[in-house]
């Protein structure tokens, strides 16, 4: 292939090139321009006007433009906890007064027993094989944060 051949597919290809970054960048323009009138129409008071059309001098065009959206409700904080024992790790989250389990994860050795009881949760760590060495936590939220209690 000679010179010339190669020249003229080099200019194609940047023609080519050129062409797509023209109408990409139309359409990126025409999006973007159609996203800021939308936003500017939300936050943008109309003035008042009188019955030809001219802007009144009234004072409700200096106050602030009434939201139109309902107001949302924060959401409620959430706490997670990890605790340890010699049977395996629980981890647990509180969102409010609602306990809710995340993991329980039992050591080597180890199995694990649960139940829900009086709003709180109770996990058993049971050793594998002989052995009474049970251990026994029970969760329960207070002031919205994961915390282990006697029982």
């Amino acid at each position: 292939m000679g010179p010339r051949p190669l020249l003229a597919l080099s200019l194609g290809w940047l023609l080519v090139v050129a062409v797509v970054a023209a109408v990409t960048f139309v359409v990126v323009d025409r999006a973007g321009r159609g996203v800021g009138q939308a936003s500017a129409a939300r936050t943008v008071a109309p003035l008042p006007t009188d019955a030809a059309g001219q802007p009144t001098s009234s004072s409700s065009a200096t106050s602030s433009p009434t939201p139109t959206d309902t107001p949302t409700v924060p959401p409620v904080p959430s706490r997670t906890v990890s605790f340890t024992t010699p049977g395996g790790t629980v981890v647990a989250t509180c969102v409010g007064t609602e306990l809710s389990l995340g993991s329980i994860t039992p050591f080597d050795g180890w199995r694990f027993e649960k139940d829900t009881e009086d709003g709180g949760l109770e996990i058993k760590f049971v050793p594998r094989g002989d052995g009474d060495d049970e251990v026994e936590i029970f969760l329960v939220c207070v002031d919205g944060s994961p915390e282990r209690v006697s029982t």
